[in-house]
């Protein structure tokens, strides 16, 4: 059973860009869902409404970190599309996100705060590198 792509994107506030992913995920005829800071505490599998992944109920003895810049996860792209979102993303066409993610078996387990921590400490390893 093929599953319709999808765009999780939480826009840390960036109305305008998130506009704009909204509009490319349309046009590659990809679903797109927006992320609130209150789903922050979410597992990614339920955010991308896998099947099996019930709501989180928040601990008040977890420790979630907030989610400071904009992610973007994309989920069911086949290779097509996801060269087409990549290609807009290069030719200025859509927004660049700098944290972005596809949705895998292991991460689908993961909150979205979680998520996010592991893409910004890989953003910043590969960056701190290059310099």
């Amino acid at each position: 059973m093929l599953r319709k792509p999808k765009i999780l994107y939480y826009s840390n506030g960036q109305t305008q860009k998130e506009k704009a992913i909204e509009k490319a995920a349309k046009r590659l005829g990809a679903d797109f869902i927006s992320i609130s800071e209150t789903d922050c505490t979410q597992t990614v599998g339920y955010l991308a409404k896998v099947k099996g992944f019930p709501v989180h109920k928040t601990s008040i003895l977890e420790n979630i970190s907030a989610v400071c810049q904009d992610v973007m996860i994309l989920c069911y792209f086949p290779n097509t599309r996801l060269d087409l979102l990549l290609a807009s993303i290069r030719n200025g066409e859509t927004p660049a996100v700098d944290l972005k993610a596809i949705l895998t078996p292991q991460n689908c387990f993961w909150t979205f705060s979680q998520l996010y921590q592991e893409l910004l400490e890989e953003h910043l390893s590969l960056f701190s590198n290059q310099e």
